[in-house]
Order: C-alpha cells, then structure tokens, then sequence
C-alpha cells in the first residue's frame, strides 16, 4: 500500500495569524487616513460656516464702532460652539478689536495665518500654544470683503481625535480576539507536529563537536504518540517523519565529514611539521657536525699519547660533553617531529618559546640575525601542548628568518632583527614575535591565516605555517593577528588564556 504523505498543518497557524493582522493593519490604516479626514473636512466646513457667520454678523457693529457687540458676538458663539478653541477679529489696520482670549493673544497665533491677495479664505494648522496635544484648524475669513477686517476662528481636532482613538482601540481590541480565536486554532492543529519540532530543536542545541566524536550517535526521538497511532492505523507519513529521517542522516554525514576534517586537520598539521624539519636540517647537522669534530680530535689526541692518563681523563670529559650535547640536540629534534595528541598540560611559556630558539639557532647565526628577548625574567605558566606551541612558535621564527633574508637580498647593509616579546595581564599572556624583513601587503594582510596562502618565493614556502598555527591557539582558546610594523617588518602576536 502506497503511504500517503500529509501537509504540515502549522503552516495554518502562520496563515491565520498573518491574514488578521493584514487585515487589521489595512482597517487600521483606512480609519487612521480615510475617517480622519473625514473629520477634518467637517470640522473645517463647521468653522468656515462659524467664520462666515461671525464675519457677516459683525459688519454693522464695526461700522458703528460697537466693541462691546463685537465681544458679545464671539463670546455667545463660542460658548455655543465647544470645538470653538478660541475667536478674535481684527479690523483693516490689524488691531484686535474682539477676541475670546483670557489675555493677550499669543503672538504666534496672531500672525500665523493671513489671507492672500485675491483668495476669500484661509485655513491654516497648528498647536495650541496651552495645550500640545491639541491641534487647531486656523481659520481666517475677511470681513466685507477685505475693507473693514478679517475674522480668525480656531476649531480644535481634539474632541473627533478622541472619537476616532475610541474606534481604533475598538477596532484593535476585535483584531486582538480574532487573533487569540486564530493562534488557538492554530494551536490545536498543529499540535501533532509542534512535539516533535521541539524534539528536533532540543536534539538540534545539543549536537556539539563533542557529539561527533563519538563512535555512534543516537537517533532523534520523536514524542508523537497520537500521530503514531494514526500512521500504524492508516499507514501514512508526513513531513515531519521525513525530516526526523533526514536530520538522523545529517548528523551520521556531519560525523563522518568532521572525522575526516580532524583527521586531515592533524595530517596537515604534521605534513607542515616536517618541512620545518626540513628546513631545520642544516642547523642540525651543524649542531651535531661541532661535537662530533671535537670527538674526533679528542680520540686523535689520545691515539697519540695513550699512556698520558691525566690528558685522556680531560679529552674522555670532553667527549662526554659532546656526546650529550648531540644526544640534547637529536632528542628536541624527535620530540618535536612525532606526531602527538592535543594534551594540555601545565608548561612554562618561557621553557617553550626558548627550546624553540634553540632549534633555529643556526638559521639565526647563519643569516647574522640579531635575536632580542623581552620580558623572559620571570616564569609564566599556562595549560597548554607544549608541542603544538613549539609548532606554532617555529613556524613564526623560520617566516620571520625568510622575511628578512628575503630583504636582505635588495638591501645587504640591512641588519636582521626579531624581537620575541612576552607579556601577561590579570586574564591572559601575549607573545609578540617581531622582525624587521620584508612585510607583508597591505592588502593580503587579512588573508596571512589563510590555507595556502604564501608570501614568500616559488616553492619556498607551503602556504599551511600559520593556516595550521592559527587552528592550533584557536584549540587553545586563544587568538592570534598579525599586523605590518610602520618602520619596517612585521609582528605576530598571540594571545593565550593564563592558568586558572
């Protein structure tokens, strides 16, 4: 029997609750443009019709010179009228001759609407001077045509603002219950498939790097009691059962890619390690080369004078100083190209960046360059691996031997230069290592920890020193930047978490 497939029903709750509040929006929007300017066309019409009437009322009283009828006027149709803010006339020389103001008319008021030439009306909008919530229509309306004075009525928004706050709380509230009826019909339709996405996202916030290194992972659990029921009845699937299936898949992938990332991370890592070993070569043979000269003329010495106990105990003292300075040289040398584990352990920051010194010893005096160290006087400890360090700290030395060497070959007066410096406050230790050679680009700058990416000569560099360096203090939750030094050269600096 073919399984049937089934749509996701959550997909109603965002249907719902999208299409109320699109239409919710939109009525809210119509109420707030359309209605209100509904509103402010009457209310304009209602103190356009007050003016017209003040102004045709108050042409004989002026005529005649009668203040008193004139205040009477605008004081009765103010009191009549209580959208009516206030109400003043102003004869042809711009005096007030009447007003409904308890003092003097605020000035900007006063002289904020006036008629234009040729035009019967205006109307003008503004703020109360008293009351900034309110807004008022100014209304200006002349008096027999422009010969005696002008009339000045302002109708006050507040009242139909209030109105329309009342339909749109109304308005908002309906929005609201349709919303809530919605989301609980969503809800309940959704719920079948709700558990299981919580399943997937709890199992998905708990899947970590830990989580792959694990042999096996275990499957998503899928809490769906009644939906299982309803598939063993009816033998059907949905979408859900699908992602559990493809999530389960996922996470088998990501393990076996992260295994294989690890596992390509560490072959790097060493295939990196060996070329500094190679580079390290001739100082090696250098280091062993001197003792094993000494060796020589000491057995040549005694060859000669065999009987001469006293000398012979002296040259046998002094072979044995060369042989173990060869055994001290060989043994840093294997220590650090076996490839080992990340084990983090208590080191002394100082031990290592000096052993690391100690391999490229050579390189340093074969290139006469000048090594200064600052801030080696006291012992700083750190839980890190102490070969992974070394690794990091000599890939920086031998880019910061080329760098030199490389300008050295336009500039043969230039004195080589690297100053390895360490420094700690309260949290962390800093190690800067700095060096006066060629620099790096301003514009590659950003590009130094990538894989692959060289500055150096054809087939001298591989392009994995600081791409395998920068994973290396990442592991140890510590970073690492680079930067060119404004008089020449350029630093390395990293940055580690002390020892809690």
């Amino acid at each position: 029997m073919k399984r049937v497939q089934l749509p996701l029903f959550w997909k109603f709750s965002i249907a719902i609750a999208a299409t109320v509040l699109l239409f919710g929006s939109l009525n809210l929007l119509f109420i707030r443009n359309q209605v209100y300017r509904t509103f402010e066309n009457q209310i304009e019409k209602h103190g356009i019709s007050i003016a017209k009437g003040i102004a045709e009322r108050a042409v004989e009283p002026i005529l005649y010179d009668d203040l008193s009828a004139l205040s009477k006027l605008v004081a009765q149709t103010k009191s009549v009228n209580t959208d009516v803010r206030y109400i003043f006339i102003t004869n042809h020389n711009h005096q007030i001759i009447a007003h409904t103001f308890l003092e003097h008319i605020p000035r900007n008021i006063l002289d904020v609407n006036t008629i234009p030439l040729g035009e019967d009306i205006s109307v003008q909008v503004l703020k109360d001077p008293k009351d900034k919530n309110c807004v008022v229509r100014d209304i200006a309306i002349p008096i027999l045509g422009h010969q005696i004075g002008v009339v000045r009525v302002g109708m006050c928004e507040r009242e139909f603002q209030n109105e329309i706050r009342g339909i749109a709380k109304l308005f908002l509230s309906m929005v609201m219950i349709f919303l809530l009826l919605g989301i609980v019909a969503a809800f309940l339709l959704s719920y079948i498939i709700t558990s299981p996405v919580k399943a997937i996202s709890t199992y998905a916030s708990q899947v970590d790097f830990e989580t792959f290194t694990h042999d096996k992972t275990s499957s998503i659990p899928l809490n769906r009691k009644l939906s299982v029921r309803l598939k063993n009845l009816f033998d059907l699937t949905d979408e859900i059962d699908v992602l559990g299936t493809t999530f389960n898949e996922m996470i088998a992938r990501l393990q076996s890619a992260y295994r294989e990332l690890k596992s390509t991370q560490e072959s790097l890592s060493q295939t990196e390690k060996m070329a500094s070993v190679g580079t390290l070569t001739a100082g090696l043979a250098h280091e062993i080369n001197n003792p094993l000269a000494g060796i020589r003329n000491c057995i040549r010495r005694i060859e000669d004078k065999p009987d001469n106990l006293k000398q012979n105990k002296e040259y046998i003292a002094m072979m044995s100083d060369a042989l173990q300075k060869i055994e001290r040289v060989v043994e840093g040398m294997l220590n650090f190209s076996r490839k080992q584990e990340l084990a983090f352990t208590t080191v002394e920051i100082n031990r290592l960046v000096n052993n690391t010194i100690s391999l490229v010893k050579y390189q340093l005096e074969k290139s006469r360059i000048d090594l200064q160290l600052v801030g080696f006087e006291d012992a700083i400890t750190l839980n890190a691996s102490p070969n992974h360090l070394e690794q990091v700290f000599l890939n920086i030395m031998l880019n910061s031997i080329d760098a030199i060497c490389e300008k050295n070959e336009n500039d043969r007066n230039l004195m080589g230069k690297i100053t390895v410096r360490i420094s700690e406050n309260t949290n962390t230790v800093t190690i800067e290592f700095t060096d006066n050679g060629i620099g790096v680009p301003h514009d590659k700058v950003a590009a130094i920890f990538d894989p692959f990416f060289t500055n150096k000569k054809i087939k001298q560099g591989t392009g994995l020193g600081l791409a395998v360096s920068y994973n290396i203090i990442s592991s140890h939750n510590g970073h690492i930047t680079g930067w060119n030094v404004p008089t020449g050269g350029f630093t390395i600096a990293i940055t580690l978490p002390k020892t809690e």
